[in-house]
C-alpha cells in the first residue's frame, strides 16, 4: 500500500515547493510589455499602372527571431537582442502583410487584394521573405538606424511559377535612442519599402499576360 502513496507524496511536495518559490519571487515573472501600433504611411504613386487582375498576399516568411512581436536590436556587430518592455501589437510578418494589403487597397489601382487565406479568386500571389529587420548601432552612443530587407516574389497562380523576384532594402535613422524613436524609424522604413514593393508588383504583373477575367482560382 505504501508504495502506491509515494507518487502522491512527491506530487504534493513538488507543488508545495513550487508555491514556496513563487511566493519568494524566485520563479521568473512575465515581463510587462507596452504594446505599440505601427503607424507606417505609404505614399501612393499616381503613375502606378491600373491593373485588371487580382492579387493575394501570403504571410511573409522569416527567421524565428524576427517572427515575433519584439523589436530586434544589434548593439554591436554580431550581437542581437530585443528592446525590453516594448512589443508590437502583432508579429512583424503580420504587420508587413497588413501594411502591403492596405497600400494596394488605398492605391485604387487593383480590383481586389487580400490575404492568401481570404478565399479571394486570384491571378497572382505575392510572397515575401523578411531577411532583416533590426535597429543597428553603428556607434556605441547611437542613435541607431533601422534596417529592413525584404525579398518579394510574384507568382502566377495558375501555373505556380515565379514571374519575377526582387530584394528591397530601406534604412531609416532613428531620431534618438529611445524605443519610440526606433519604432518611428521602423515605420518610416516600412512605409518606403512597401511603396517600392507595391509599385514593383503592379508594374511587373502588368507586363505578364493574364487572360481577361482570369480570376478562376
Amino acid at each position: 500500500m505504501s508504495a502506491h502513496r509515494h507518487p502522491l507524496r512527491i506530487t504534493v511536495a513538488l507543488a508545495a515547493l513550487t508555491l514556496s518559490l513563487a511566493g519568494c519571487g524566485i520563479l521568473p515573472k512575465k515581463e510587462p510589455l507596452q504594446a505599440m501600433t505601427s503607424q507606417a504611411h505609404v505614399e501612393i504613386d499616381p503613375s502606378w499602372p491600373q491593373v485588371r487582375w487580382q492579387l493575394t498576399i501570403a504571410r511573409p516568411s522569416t527567421n524565428e527571431m524576427l517572427d515575433s512581436r519584439r523589436m530586434a536590436v544589434s548593439p554591436a556587430p554580431g550581437q542581437i537582442q530585443v528592446y525590453k518592455g516594448y512589443a508590437w501589437e502583432g508579429n512583424v510578418p503580420d504587420i508587413v502583410q497588413d501594411t502591403v494589403i492596405h497600400a494596394f487597397q488605398d492605391s485604387g489601382k487593383i480590383p481586389a487584394v487580400g490575404h492568401q487565406t481570404s478565399g479571394l479568386h486570384t491571378d497572382f500571389l505575392l510572397q515575401m521573405d523578411i531577411r532583416d529587420d533590426q535597429a543597428v548601432y553603428r556607434t556605441p552612443a547611437g542613435p541607431p538606424e533601422v534596417v529592413l530587407v525584404v525579398t518579394a516574389s510574384l507568382i502566377d497562380y495558375s501555373s505556380s511559377r515565379a514571374v519575377a523576384s526582387q530584394t528591397f532594402r530601406q534604412v531609416a535613422p532613428a531620431s534618438g535612442n529611445g524605443v519610440p524613436a526606433v519604432a518611428q524609424a521602423f515605420d518610416t522604413a516600412l512605409g518606403a519599402l512597401v511603396h517600392d514593393v507595391v509599385g514593383w508588383t503592379l508594374v511587373t504583373g502588368q507586363k505578364h499576360p493574364v487572360d481577361d477575367g482570369a480570376a478562376k482560382h
